[in-house]
């Protein structure tokens, strides 16, 4: 039996998104229109319910007690659903914050129903083991991997990780936004802010990253070229 012929059999039930379970959102769901920078879930919150993206782009947020925070995914209708990860995990609260970074369309669902859509159909169980799998690999792999790097190609590197997060796999030019704070960065992969910021400013020179309306941005080519000049 050959294990990537395996893989190809099953190929098409990677998604789990809006597009995938239309029938039964529009059954069960209730469409609701949120404004840029509004609140979608809030972290520490019980998973009531499950939200599909089907407009917009929104972010994930983290809080802390000592009161800083940062942002750390992000969500669209490709890869846009809210909540899975809890109720898969039978966890009792939202693990981040979900606010929009532009005005987002989305569908409410009960959790409790999603669920039970789910653990009664293999294609969605196979579709959700793939994305946390894919969740928990990358996340094995960059244990102690920052040791390995320094300066800009630490930041390379967060980067990097970050649009392979949070790209459309299914598109050859998709842009995402870099949704961290140089301080967020910062504090996430061990520099200063200031090495931070010379980083980002060499890597705008490179052209590995863009910048548009003061947030920052990278392309699929920009993610290839940094990937390449991370390993030189």
């Amino acid at each position: 039996m050959n294990l990537k012929k395996m893989w190809e059999k099953y190929g098409n039930e990677t998604e789990f998104n809006f597009s995938v379970i239309s029938e039964f959102i529009d059954e069960f769901g209730t469409e609701l229109v949120f404004e840029p920078n509004s609140v979608i879930i809030s972290r520490g919150d019980f998973p009531n319910h499950v939200y599909f993206i089907k407009d917009g782009i929104a972010m994930g947020l983290r809080d802390y007690e000592d009161g800083s925070d940062y942002s750390y995914f992000q969500v669209d209708k490709t890869n846009g659903n809210i909540g899975l990860l809890e109720i898969m995990s039978r966890r009792e609260q939202y693990i981040a914050t979900i606010t929009c970074l532009t005005k987002v369309t989305a569908v409410r669902i009960e959790s409790a129903l999603v669920y039970q859509l789910i653990m009664s159909d293999i294609s969605l169980l196979r579709r959700c083991s793939v994305l946390l799998a894919e969740d928990l690999y990358i996340s094995s792999g960059n244990d102690g991997i920052f040791y390995q790097y320094k300066g800009i190609d630490r930041v390379r590197y967060f980067l990097i990780r970050y649009y392979e997060r949070n790209n459309n796999k299914n598109s050859l030019t998709s842009s995402i936004y870099i949704g961290d704070q140089y301080k967020d960065i910062a504090s996430q992969i061990g520099l200063s802010i200031r090495t931070v910021g010379r980083s980002i400013k060499q890597l705008k020179e490179l052209n590995e990253i863009s910048s548009s309306n003061r947030k920052l941005t990278m392309s699929k080519q920009q993610y290839i070229k940094m990937k390449h000049s991370i390993n030189e």
